[in-house]
């Protein structure tokens, strides 16, 4: 996710304001699906996201990067169309949206991009980030989803850029299909690493480099580049005799322990979100607590885990604990929560293989803070409403985004009062459209055998109600909390005669 830079002695760090990310193989859900989501948490609190259908295009065009850096890239004729969430500041440049962060193509191949994460300085002595000419987290969707037509066709096209033209940032990728799910991260300006997702397990990160262990003979489950090791081993950040295996995160990525002198905020910031999730999937993990940042990168859960135990994760903000800073209202609270107020968007992407293409990848959308909000489904077929296309950086009466915000902003107003309140009106709402939602699936399944322009009418149909019911619970709460509040302001100001 987007970041602001700091500089720290002689260093330029890249402060994040960053995600969480989670992703789960199809013999790890409870419906064999694969889950990929991630919480987009920007700088400011209103900054909206837009999700849009780009049509495909039968000429190319030069995209451009307009606001991380000057980052060029040619795009090819004959482009496929795709979803994605562009940044709202930009959504009308040439190349249509920068910063698009999430979203399907007509093949069926996903990008949720970017983790963001950092290179250690030994790294970035040898090899640095290209800021101003390196691939960076705001082209990436838009450049790839329009071409790619498997997973791992996206990791090998990024991995091409890296290696030729340099990365102006560290990042975590996730491509998904309908077979599997890779995570690609790299390292400096030139190196990375990609790893197939095992389908019985689990992944999770925080703002950290995650991957681990290689085995490069192993084309099936690792892709990297070309020179991934030896690069290393010559620029004297590896050494096999002393160093043991090769282990990507330890010798290219930051961690908090390698320079707790420049790098203070990992233990707090990161590790607890990873700690957290990893818990939550597999309780047993917390028997055997990690402090060095070296966690298991890939774990099997105690429960096949669905949508709803992936929304729950990242609406975590470790309630029940010490470490609940809103019920606490405690905005000086030592560790950093997985739902913060500053999320733009929160997705969790839902791949199926045997289901029609229009409604077998889904993305439920949650605008917003995560713990005030409520995930609502899109199909990838399905039209996207207006409101979901619109809104800026000041409040409006139209945008879904400031429906969204306005109620999160009065509910944090007294947390410990009003969010129980919004919580359960989202969670029943939650159990109403996961019903409503088997029902339409089963009614979409027969009609699309018959008549696909009828299946496609259900399909918008259950679109439109869905959203009809979203709004219409917002404003309910919107409404509860208000009149709650003039009672209080009447009772503080309340000058009556004797």
């Amino acid at each position: 996710m987007k970041k602001i830079v700091l500089v720290l002695s002689l260093a330029s760090v890249a402060s994040s304001f960053a995600c969480t990310t989670i992703i789960v193989g199809k013999n790890a859900t409870t419906d064999g699906s694969i889950l990929v989501a991630r919480n987009d948490d920007g700088g400011s609190a209103n900054s909206p996201s837009h999700l849009v259908y780009h049509q495909p295009r039968a000429k190319g065009y030069l995209f451009s990067s307009v606001e991380e850096n000057k980052y060029s890239y040619q795009l090819p004729d004959n482009l496929m169309g795709y979803t994605g969430m562009p940044d709202w500041s930009t959504r009308n440049t040439p190349g249509g949206g920068t910063f698009e962060e999430v979203g399907f193509n007509d093949a069926g191949v996903g990008i949720s991009a970017t983790e963001t994460i950092f290179s250690n300085s030994q790294t970035l002595k040898v090899d640095p980030y290209l800021d101003e000419s390196g691939i960076v987290e705001e082209a990436i969707p838009s450049i790839l989803l329009p071409q790619i037509k498997s997973a791992r066709q996206g990791v090998e096209m990024l991995g091409k850029i890296i290696e030729t033209t340099g990365s102006g940032e560290g990042f975590g990728v996730v491509f998904v299909d309908s077979k599997e799910a890779w995570y690609l991260e790299n390292a400096g300006g030139h190196q990375w690493l990609a790893v197939r997702v095992p389908d019985n397990a689990y992944f999770v990160s925080g703002n950290q480099s995650r991957l681990g262990e290689v085995n490069l003979k192993d084309s099936k489950n690792y892709l990297a580049s070309p020179n991934l090791i030896t690069f290393a081993e010559q620029n004297g950040l590896y050494n096999p005799k002393t160093d043991g295996k090769f282990n990507f995160h330890k010798v290219y990525g930051k961690n908090d322990t390698t320079n707790p002198s420049i790098y203070k905020n990992d233990i707090t910031y990161n590790y607890q979100r990873v700690i957290s999730l990893q818990g939550k999937y597999t309780p047993s993990t917390l028997k055997h607590p990690v402090n060095n940042g070296d966690f298991a990168v890939f774990l099997k859960p105690e429960h096949k885990l669905s949508v709803a135990d992936v929304e729950s994760g990242l609406q975590s903000y470790y309630q029940g604990t010490s470490m609940d800073p809103y019920t606490s209202q405690n905005p000086q609270s030592k560790y950093r929560p997985i739902a913060v107020f500053r999320t733009q968007q929160s997705h969790v992407m839902q791949v199926r293989e045997k289901l029609p293409a229009p409604i077998a990848n889904v993305a439920y959308i949650n605008l917003g803070m995560t713990a005030l909000s409520v995930y609502v489904p899109f199909y990838q077929g399905a039209i996207i409403p207006d409101y979901y296309q619109i809104g800026g950086d000041k409040a409006d009466d139209t945008s879904a985004f400031w429906k969204f915000r306005k109620l999160q902003t009065l509910a944090m107003q007294n947390f410990p009062k009003y969010a129980p309140i919004v919580q359960a009106g989202f969670a029943e709402l939650n159990q109403q459209i996961e019903k409503q939602q088997k029902d339409f699936e089963k009614q979409y399944v027969k009609a699309y055998a018959k008549d696909p322009k009828a299946a496609q009418q259900l399909l918008d149909n259950f679109t439109n109600q869905t959203q009809q019911q979203v709004f219409g619970e917002v404003d309910k709460l919107t409404n509860q909390i208000i009149t709650d509040m003039t009672n209080q302001v009447n009772t503080l100001y309340h000058f009556e005669g004797a």
